[in-house]
């Protein structure tokens, strides 16, 4: 067994380390660590030899790993995030829809919520990074500054050879090198700050539905009618205000009000009222909110429970009853 690394009692290890385990030792080790969040898997064969550094803080995990024999892994539970693949030796095959393969000049990105088993071949190797699908759509919306509903979608499988994703790659290394160790494992700044960057790096080097707008420069900004009207529909996200109404907040009229709109946000005033309106109900369901989905529904302005569903399935990749099953 690897040795242990020091940690303050007030913060839990987010690193695990294992130097060529059997696969019941490291599932052993991967359990005391991270708790059994794999009970329902069947575990790999016990021949099978695992080495290599994992990582996992708040709802995002980083590997460098490595397998000696071919086994496969079978995942009875569907898993709301994003794990992206940067094979270094042999082969891993996901088993969704259709099959994707990744070797070393062939990067995967793999929506979870699909996969049914992965297959590892030839000794294989990878770096890689698991995101919550939550997270990216939290993180993204942050640096567009404005609602993100729209399902992100990366481009599934990628050219490893483009430097962007060497530089990943790099990145992962740092992440799971030595140095890092006692400020990882013994402090919250730095967890949080790997995270972040992690997160950044996935969606600045991994070409996504959301790339060209993140590389747009900043639009000038909004007039103060466009933000008032902003500001009323964040504040009372259950109201369904007409155009007429948000223009007299700013003594403008409904045509200026909504050219701003397509100007400054980017869409219509309907369009970013229900952005607002989803992007809230999802933080309710995904924070444990106690009611039911109709209450959600009807708490955040969508009458019709419905509709209400659809476009948050369009715009999440889970129902809204899922996402609270989870909880």
């Amino acid at each position: 067994m690897p040795p242990n690394a020091t940690a303050s009692p007030s913060h839990p290890r987010i690193i695990l380390r294992s130097d060529n385990l059997t696969s019941s030792d490291f599932g052993a080790l991967f359990s005391r660590i991270f708790g059994n969040r794999y009970a329902e898997t069947p575990p790999p064969p016990s021949n099978i030899i695992i080495g290599g550094v994992y990582g996992r803080h708040d709802g995002v995990s980083f590997r460098r790993m490595h397998y000696h024999g071919d086994f496969t892994v079978t995942l009875p539970d569907l898993q709301n995030e994003i794990t992206f693949v940067i094979p270094t030796a042999g082969k891993i095959i996901f088993n969704h829809a259709t099959e994707s393969i990744g070797m070393s000049h062939v990067g995967l990105a793999i929506d979870k919520a699909d996969i049914r088993s992965m297959h590892f071949v030839d000794d294989h190797a990878h770096h890689g990074i698991s995101i919550n699908r939550h997270q990216l759509t939290e993180r993204l919306s942050a640096l567009l500054e404005k609602p993100v509903v729209q399902k992100i979608v990366f481009e599934p499988s990628v050219d490893l050879n483009v430097p962007a994703f060497q530089g990943l790659k790099a990145l992962i290394d740092l992440a799971t090198g030595t140095e890092f160790d006692a400020l990882i494992n013994s402090g919250t700044l730095m967890p949080s700050r790997l995270r972040e960057m992690l997160i950044d790096a996935v969606l600045e080097a991994w070409p996504h539905n959301f790339t060209e707008a993140l590389r747009r420069p900043a639009p000038c900004v909004a007039p103060r009618h466009v933000k008032l009207a902003m500001e009323f529909i964040q504040a009372h996200p259950e109201q369904l205000v007409s155009g007429v109404d948000l223009a007299r907040l700013g003594h403008v009229s409904q045509r200026a009000l909504q050219e701003g709109f397509r100007r400054f946000v980017g869409m219509p005033i309907v369009a970013y009222q229900r952005q607002v309106r989803l992007q809230l109900a999802y933080e309710a369901l995904a924070q444990g909110y106690e009611g039911s989905v109709t209450q959600v529904a009807l708490r955040f302005g969508f009458s019709n429970v419905g509709r209400f569903c659809q476009y948050f399935q369009s715009a999440y990749g889970v129902s809204p009853a899922e996402l609270k099953a989870r909880r």
